[in-house]
């Protein structure tokens, strides 16, 4: 067989691409707690890699390969499972006891991976080189095992997609109870880096699937190869400047609460972390009162960087107390609370003065003109520049 030299080049650069990366995303001990996942799926995806290799550059060495290459693709989803929690949570360690139920389909490759290791080598090459139907008992037992794992993975591929689109969601509404401004470049960052994650499984998936139904590649090597490279690329710059964004002693169980308060939301219950609650009705307006004064009197809202613990210290109330009554006496969270503020101010700014949009944006604490536009909107149903229209009209009239 031919060896593609584009191909060689490209899965070289993705080699070593993850060989850089690993030590670097290690180097620092205050991020390697939740980085300690992405290592492993960039070490799984390297070792991946160099299925293209080792075949035309090592065939003596192809079987071995197999045997540590074929459990490394059911590395990859738990691991990166398992970082999108590490950036959405304050974990203490990389990997707990529960952590270890999503490598199920770890242990049966392992296992797998031994038979393949046992193989006659004219079987292993008819299995892995020659793609022919298995010959004999053994091999087509085999063959067929590696199928069903393989269908099984499709299937953890989609499994892992959906969790942490929901776990994202839930981050994003946990996000809203504790700060007023969500424009941090940290937050942009995440996003973009979850994206790009994203974007590999449903290549993935959809290059796989494709393929098996009809029988031939959806994309040429090169094409895959080129398109892995971007991809693990972008996972590991933007891994690389981010930072995580939760308060401090937010733990686990809070983001599990907001991923029941997405499920309370639909069923329109109360999530369970209010429920045992003993914060009263005359207390929750007594916290009502005091917020309420001191984002009139101190006009905290104008602050773009104001958080919920802020408001906290500047009401005396605590935080969770603070929380609790945002979501259950006002029926909002402390994100859209403060907007409210700020949208009131705005509306005497839009009428009485000449100010562009965006200066008035930011004078009342929003950070970007495209936030302020679609909480305006959101809370009026028009644009800035249509409330000042609208009443322009009226005036004349």
């Amino acid at each position: 067989m031919v060896v593609d030299p584009i191909v060689m080049v490209l899965t070289a650069m993705l080699i070593g691409q993850t060989v850089l990366s690993v030590p670097m995303l290690m180097i620092n001990k205050k991020t390697r707690v939740y980085r300690l996942p992405l290592m492993l799926f960039l070490t799984a995806c390297g070792v991946l890699a160099l299925n293209v290799i080792v075949p035309h550059l090592f065939p003596s060495w192809y079987q071995a390969y197999t045997v540590i290459g074929f459990p490394m693709l059911f590395v990859l989803c738990p691991t990166l499972r398992l970082y999108i929690a590490g950036l959405t949570e304050q974990r203490q360690e990389a990997f707990s006891k529960a952590d270890l139920n999503a490598f199920i389909l770890l242990w049966p490759a392992m296992a797998v991976s031994v038979a393949i290791g046992a193989l006659p080598p004219e079987q292993h090459s008819a299995l892995f080189v020659s793609d022919e139907d298995p010959s004999g008992l053994y091999s087509s037992i085999l063959a067929g095992i590696m199928l069903v794992l393989m269908c099984l993975w499709l299937i953890e591929c989609s499994v892992t997609l959906a969790v942490i689109m929901k776990r994202l969601l839930a981050f994003k509404r946990q996000l809203k109870n504790h700060y007023s401004n969500l424009d941090d470049r940290r937050l942009y960052t995440t996003r973009r880096l979850v994206f790009a994650a994203i974007c590999i499984w449903i290549f993935a998936l959809f290059s796989v699937s494709i393929s098996n139904l009809l029988g031939q590649a959806l994309l040429t090597l090169r094409a895959e190869v080129f398109t892995a490279l971007i991809l693990i690329w972008c996972v590991t710059f933007f891994a690389m400047q981010h930072t995580p964004m939760l308060p401090v002693g937010l733990a686990r169980e809070k983001i599990e609460h907001a991923v029941e308060g997405l499920d309370a939301t639909k069923h329109k219950t109360t999530p369970d972390k209010y429920r045992k609650s003993a914060l009263s009705g005359e207390q929750s307006a007594r916290i009502v009162d005091k917020i309420t004064r001191v984002m009139r009197d101190k006009k905290l809202y104008m602050d773009a960087n104001l958080t919920l613990k802020k408001l906290a210290d500047a009401s005396g109330v605590s935080p969770n107390y603070l929380s609790q009554t945002l979501n259950e006496t006002l029926r909002v969270n402390f994100f859209d609370f403060v907007n409210q503020w700020r949208i009131e101010a705005s509306k005497s700014e839009l009428l009485t003065s000449a100010d562009s949009v965006l200066k008035i944006a930011l004078d009342v604490g929003f950070n970007a003109r495209s936030s302020f536009y679609k909480a305006f909107k959101k809370e009026t149903g028009v644009t800035p520049g249509e409330f000042r229209k609208q009443h322009a009209r009226q005036t004349c009239e």
